[in-house]
């Protein structure tokens, strides 16, 4: 195998339902035969060549632009389009799909926007009523994505600043935090008062 034809991501076998849109114009039905974060190939009798440009939105997952790179006897494959998040994100639905039994829980369920943060710092207190200092990366009304030395337990209770939440899942440089419900509420009323 020469270097140009090893894949760069590791594709797998997934039969779901496609609708492909070619150039802007002529939609039409296919049926999913893999897919990786880098390409895909359908089953469909739309009319390609190499180089249209396709929109093509799977079940369950989501609308992807992408360029047709290959013609095959009853469908085409073709090269995603995507940015750096957008990557990401396709990477892990495909991962949670590969691995449903992983998937309860972790879905994004985020309903409020999530604003990124300057450099902010604030101050932790954990369960242990040990203190902690990070950095909050994003926040949002339900919560924060923070950089932190360590990272207290999922599930464990935490105040960061004055919102008391609970650590939901470990980053790369840190933690995620869901604030209580009702405390942004139960603040509001305070103010009130």
């Amino acid at each position: 195998m020469v270097k140009s034809d090893a894949r760069r991501y590791r594709r797998i076998s997934l039969n779901l339902p496609a609708s492909i849109t070619v150039n802007a114009s002529e939609e039409f039905d296919g049926q999913l035969l893999n897919i990786s974060p880098g390409d895909f190939a359908v089953i469909s009798e739309a009319k390609v060549v190499e180089g249209d440009a396709v929109v093509i939105r799977i079940s369950g997952l989501d609308e992807i632009e992408a360029t047709v790179a290959r013609l095959l006897p009853d469908g085409f494959a073709a090269s995603f389009r995507l940015s750096k998040g957008r990557r990401t994100k396709l990477t892990e639905q495909l991962m949670l799909r590969v691995n449903e039994k992983f998937k309860d829980g972790l879905e994004d369920r985020r309903t409020t926007l999530r604003h990124r943060a300057g450099p902010t710092r604030a101050s932790c207190r954990l369960a242990d009523g040990s203190s902690l200092f990070v950095k909050i990366i994003e926040s949002s009304v339900d919560g924060a994505s923070v950089e932190a030395p360590r990272r207290p337990p999922i599930g464990s209770e935490i105040h960061v600043g004055r919102r008391r939440g609970v650590v939901i899942r470990h980053t790369p440089r840190g933690f995620v935090v869901v604030y209580e419900a009702g405390e942004e509420n139960a603040n509001k009323v305070l103010r009130a008062v």
